[in-house]
């Protein structure tokens, strides 16, 4: 999707798609911080827009704040939303969207226009830093049109603190029709963070050109930025090409479990077409059913012939898999045990434990030998 120049524009299906998916975190991010003793937390929007689109659906900041709400009412915790948009006239009508929301004493919102993301975060980030203090738990939402004013040093700068986490807009169609324009160089050296694209921008076949692209961004979040998790989700248009990536980049694993959770929940409709791209050989379409085949296989390619505990293999289903951790009990580890004969051992279980059954995390079982 090119930039838009009007004030206000219209919401097209798959940026619908995207907004729900940051519903859903939001919803589920907020309480949990809310009532994890922290005295503040902060959600940034570095590309806000008007907060509305043309047929009156809300747009990002606009969300954001609505699922504040209800949280907000029960803590005594302050939350504070940072909107922030280049373009005077969407800033003006986002102040006046929120002035006549009706927010709790603890909901503080500041809305900045004229000013980049940049301008405006970086010194924030940097005051933290000068006075010696953690920032508090933030979350930046950072949804550019294309790729400029979105540098990955600030991405480095928020995954630099524990409690801080990103979700980006990697918009692919953007940055391939642009990116080898000679006066873009620099540009694209800041949205990378590196020199290596240039290594992408001089492939033809696109076949070769998007992996290129999206796995270079993957890997500055996982070590130039040294994000712990980061899970890539490909977003597909109406002809079916990738329009764009979202990256989730965080330390918690918590803070991913509730980000695929919302992903798995997003579109029960269908309507949407998108995958979690993180690994491209591996890409996994976002169904009403998942894949238990394809999980079952990823388990025993990573534990076979191995005793491990239900908490090893959470972890695993959760930071290097597509899955959720509601996918791999009952229909990969219960299927494998209830075979017959059985297929996975349960080691000491403890007394009255019923098969099929894997609510202790401690519980250690091996599966059995020749299962790939």
């Amino acid at each position: 999707m090119a930039a838009p120049t009007a004030t206000i524009w219209d919401l097209d299906p798959h940026t619908r798609a995207k907004h729900e998916i940051l519903r859903r975190y939001l919803q589920a991010w907020t309480p949990i911080l809310t009532q994890g003793g922290f005295p503040e937390i902060l959600y940034v929007d570095g590309f806000a827009g008007p907060g509305r689109y043309s047929a009156g659906e809300d747009g990002s900041p606009i969300i954001a704040l609505r699922a504040a709400l209800g949280p907000a009412s029960r803590s005594a915790a302050t939350i504070r939303f940072l909107f922030i948009e280049e373009k005077e006239d969407r800033a003006r009508i986002l102040e006046e969207i929120v002035s006549e929301m009706d927010v709790p004493a603890n909901i503080k919102v500041e809305v900045r226009g004229q000013e980049t993301f940049e301008a405006v975060f970086r010194p924030i980030l940097m005051s933290y830093g000068a006075k010696g203090v953690r920032p508090p738990p933030i979350f930046a939402f950072i949804d550019p049109f294309g790729w400029t004013g979105a540098p990955f040093s600030m991405v480095q700068e928020i995954m630099g603190y524990r409690s801080c986490e990103v979700l980006i807009n990697f918009m692919y169609e953007e940055i391939n029709r642009f990116i080898g324009l000679p006066d873009q160089v620099r540009n694209f050296d800041t949205f990378f963070g590196t020199r290596d694209w240039r290594d992408g921008a001089a492939l033809r076949d696109p076949r070769e050109r998007r992996p290129f692209f999206h796995n270079l961004y993957l890997r500055q979040l996982r070590e130039a930025a040294r994000a712990k998790f980061v899970r890539s989700f490909e977003m597909r248009n109406e002809r079916d090409r990738v329009d764009y990536y979202l990256f989730y980049a965080s330390n918690n694993l918590l803070g991913l479990r509730k980000m695929k959770e919302a992903m798995w929940k997003v579109d029960e409709s269908g309507e949407f077409t998108f995958s979690d791209a993180t690994d491209p050989n591996q890409a996994v379409l976002f169904e009403p059913q998942p894949r238990h085949d394809v999980l079952r296989r990823q388990i025993l390619e990573r534990f076979a012939d191995r005793e491990v505990t239900v908490k090893e293999i959470e972890t695993f289903v959760l930071a290097e898999t597509a899955f959720r951790e509601t996918h791999y009990k009952r229909d990969v580890l219960r299927r494998l045990e209830l075979a017959n004969p059985p297929t996975i051992e349960i080691i000491d279980p403890p007394a009255g434990r019923r098969r099929g059954t894997y609510g202790d995390e401690s519980l250690r079982l091996r599966f059995l030998p020749g299962l790939l």
